[in-house]
């Protein structure tokens, strides 16, 4: 962050936000992941440690797709990040390693996309240390679906079709761009992803098509 005065809004304004979350496979809102404690209770896949600038972390997680359960906490997984003073960070989360299939024509004659089926969700907050206290906050996000580019390939962008119809599949920034100087208030990020489809994937469950995929959880880092 450029300054102590946006860290300490940030800390103040992710204090006291609390919703329910809903349990429907869908992508979360961004009321919803503000909601989600931190530290995740089920712990972290992953951690990474900047030992320098120009030093980065991408992960893999889950390796394997499951069915898909809901959108609460535990349907995410975790990395933390921690090395963080003194450096800016780019973090995102986005689509794993599932093959999104070219677009295809139906049992029914029609012209499918599973490209249109394809979301990723995920969400970026921060350990914070400030006069004598310490503590989490929701630093943003994205939800992400799938679009096919000028090229034809399958790209996750906020900006898309799903996202005009419902708010919660096209919310946030595709990456989030952050600094913390040397005497940042902030000492560790957690970044939470989430990556699942809905009418197709690499899982099937009984009578209806719907997984958690495998998601890149993605952070590097250049000169302040």
């Amino acid at each position: 962050m450029n300054t102590r005065a946006m860290q300490v809004g940030l800390v103040l304004v992710g204090l006291g936000l609390a919703c329910p979350v809903s349990s429907a496979l869908a992508q979360a809102t961004e009321a919803e992941m503000k909601a989600f404690p931190m530290p995740p209770a089920q712990g972290y896949a992953e951690q990474k440690i900047f030992d320098y600038v120009g030093d980065f972390g991408y992960f893999v997680t889950p390796l394997d797709s499951s069915p898909g359960g809901g959108v609460g906490p535990g349907d995410y997984r975790y990395v933390r990040y921690s090395g963080i003073r003194g450096k800016r960070v780019v973090i995102w989360g986005t689509w794993g390693t599932t093959e999104i299939p070219p677009p295809g024509i139906g049992p029914d004659g029609r012209r499918t996309d599973s490209c249109f089926h394809a979301h990723t969700s995920y969400g970026v907050w921060g350990r914070f240390r400030f006069f004598g206290f310490s503590g989490w906050s929701f630093l943003g996000g994205g939800s992400l679906s799938g679009v096919r580019n000028s090229s034809g390939n399958c790209v996750m962008r906020v900006d898309n079709p799903n996202g005009r119809l419902d708010p919660r599949y096209g919310w946030g920034v595709e990456a989030l761009d952050m600094r913390f100087d040397a005497n940042s208030i902030f000492t560790d990020l957690v970044l939470g992803v989430q990556s699942n489809t809905h009418g197709w994937g690499s899982c099937q469950m009984p009578g209806f098509k719907a997984c958690l995929e495998p998601s890149w959880a993605l952070a590097y880092t250049v000169p302040l």
